[in-house]
C-alpha cells in the first residue's frame, strides 16, 4: 500500500505519516472491527507549520499550527477520518480552529491541502 500523495508546501514538516490510499476491509465475522485496522488509527497523520529561528527552519512547540488526522473510533468499520486544524498558543495549549469528519479519503486529502493554502495564505498551487 502507498502514502496518500499530497501537495505540502514549503515551510511545513510532516512529522508522522501513515495515511495511506487504502480502502477500510471488515474483518469476516465481525460487525465491527476492520481487517487492516492499522491503516485507521487514531494516529494517523500531523503537519506542523514550521518556524524560521536564526534563519533554521525548526518544528516550535508553541505559536503555531497543527494539523492532526485520525480515524475514530480507532479500528471500527463505523469510523471515520476527523481532521483537525488546532492552533498552539504560547503555553503550548491548542485551540481546534477547524474540523472536518468523513469516510472518503480523498475528501480529506483535498480538505488538508485547502487548509494548508489558507494557512499559507492562499498561494497558489505553483508553491508547492
Amino acid at each position: 500500500m502507498s502514502l496518500m500523495r499530497l501537495k505540502i508546501p514549503a515551510g511545513y514538516a510532516i512529522t508522522y505519516n501513515k495515511f495511506h490510499d487504502v480502502d477500510p476491509i471488515p474483518e469476516e465475522g465481525d460487525e465491527d472491527f476492520l481487517s487492516n485496522w492499522f491503516y485507521f488509527t487514531e494516529d494517523i497523520l500531523q503537519i506542523s507549520k514550521l518556524a524560521n529561528v536564526n534563519g533554521w527552519h525548526v518544528i516550535p512547540e508553541n505559536n503555531t499550527y497543527l494539523i492532526d488526522l485520525g480515524w475514530y473510533p480507532d479500528g471500527s468499520q463505523n469510523g471515520e477520518y476527523r481532521l483537525e486544524q488546532i492552533q498552539v498558543d504560547e503555553e503550548g495549549c491548542g485551540d481546534r480552529l477547524k474540523i472536518k469528519r468523513s469516510k472518503d479519503r480523498f475528501e480529506i486529502r483535498d480538505t488538508i491541502e485547502l487548509w494548508l493554502r489558507e494557512l499559507n495564505n492562499n498561494q497558489p498551487d505553483d508553491g508547492f
